[in-house]
């Protein structure tokens, strides 16, 4: 785990590790620009087959004997390695990469001090931890004794427990046929996209499921949804242009039954929280899936826009007053989300974050794990450990 985590320092700090490779063959200056070709280039012999001086190498064998090309490529698979290995928290945005950093410089302080302390309290509310979080950070900071060096620890023992009274996987199941999950969000929270990445997800669970496109009064939506199935190759139910949503759900959920569908997504059109005719429509459909099953729908997720900060709470509130939610997943924290609003969210609202979305590419829905996010969001193990304020 620490590797891929130095990496990802070196993409922030911007410092890279000493190429200690081609250090032992630096005293054959002739030969040194045709090994290390060679050595990188593996389809491209030719600089050792095309030495023109054949005499030369029959009257000094030493440099062939000595030439460890084959060892040096073997022993440097980094290349290969490090596309495997490449991590979401690349993909993370600038101002979140800004908080990690500025928390970062705090917490990594030797001495603790109210310098320190102030210090670290502008980084927490830059993060949109919110005043109420941080001031009991604080507090609980203050109320122990530290021991010199172990400020970064005490903080994300903390941070970590504001996680903990949730269950954050989520499970795709096949014992509710379909296993019904209801998604909806403001507009623009990325909902739609959100949603194939979700069923991309299913798919790869060998999962049997079909997309409802609810959204009947904006037909872009539709067409959205249609695209993703043909590249998913899953089936689109649709209705017709401006048929009730709750109608098309209805329908889609019976042809589910019959078809014995492990999964139904459904996608619902982008309301405002503050909208009550659009919220009451959100009701319906979720009594009209209880008309096929009681315990329906069996997730009913919103999708949160992380870059509005502590505005999600507002979102959260109004639709878990309205519907009641499971959980939610949080999108584009590869945009300009600073992320501390995701501790409270599931601290004060004892939310679930299932997911979180940091690209558009079908695989960009990342399973929310609580200590990778800490790591992440404090900066743990980003370049050298010696950084600090003094």
């Amino acid at each position: 785990m620490k590797s891929w985590f130095k990496k990802i320092g070196q993409k922030l700090y911007g410092k890279k590790p000493a190429d200690k490779t081609l250090k032992p063959e630096e005293k054959k200056a002739p030969l040194k620009e045709k090994l290390s070709t060679t050595a990188y280039t593996e389809d491209k012999p030719s600089p050792v087959e095309d030495t023109p001086v054949t005499a030369k190498v029959i009257d000094k064998p030493t440099p062939v004997e000595d030439t460890p090309v084959a060892t040096k490529v073997t022993d440097k698979p980094t290349p290969v390695e490090e596309k495997s290995k490449v991590s979401w928290f690349n993909k993370l945005g600038e101002n979140f990469k800004r908080t990690s950093s500025g928390i970062k410089k705090a917490i990594f302080a030797k001495k603790i001090n109210n310098d320190d302390l102030d210090y670290l309290e502008e980084a927490f509310l830059m993060s949109d931890l919110g005043v109420t979080f941080t001031d009991q950070l604080l507090s609980e900071l203050k109320s122990k004794r530290i021991e010199t060096g172990n400020l970064r620890n005490e903080v994300m023992k903390f941070l970590e427990s504001q996680f903990n009274e949730n269950k954050h996987e989520f499970i795709f199941s096949n014992t509710s046929q379909p296993q019904i999950i209801l998604m909806f969000g403001v507009n623009g929270s990325g909902k739609t996209t959100t949603l194939a990445k979700l069923a991309g997800k299913a798919k790869e669970k060998k999962l049997s499921l079909s997309i409802v496109a609810a959204d009947t009064f904006r037909a872009a939506a539709v067409e959205q949804l249609l695209e993703w199935g043909k590249r998913l190759n899953l089936d689109v139910f649709t209705g017709y242009q401006n048929e009730d949503p709750s109608s098309v759900v209805f329908k889609a959920h019976k042809q589910a039954i019959e078809k014995k569908t492990d999964v139904l997504l459904i996608d619902t059109a982008g309301r405002l929280h503050n909208k009550t005719e659009l919220m009451e429509e959100l009701k319906k459909i979720v009594r009209t899936i209880q008309k096929n099953d009681p315990k329906g729908p069996h997730h009913k997720l919103l999708v949160l826009d992380s870059t509005i900060g502590q505005n999600t709470y507002s979102q959260l509130e109004a639709f878990n007053s309205s519907i009641g939610i499971t959980g939610v997943i949080m999108t584009k924290l590869d945009s300009s989300s600073k992320g501390g609003s995701l501790i409270g969210i599931s601290k004060k609202y004892k939310t679930p974050i299932h997911f979180i979305g940091v690209g558009e590419k079908i695989d960009d829905l990342i399973d929310f794990n609580a200590k990778d996010f800490i790591n992440a969001l404090i900066g743990n193990d980003f370049g050298e450990k010696d950084e600090s304020l003094h």
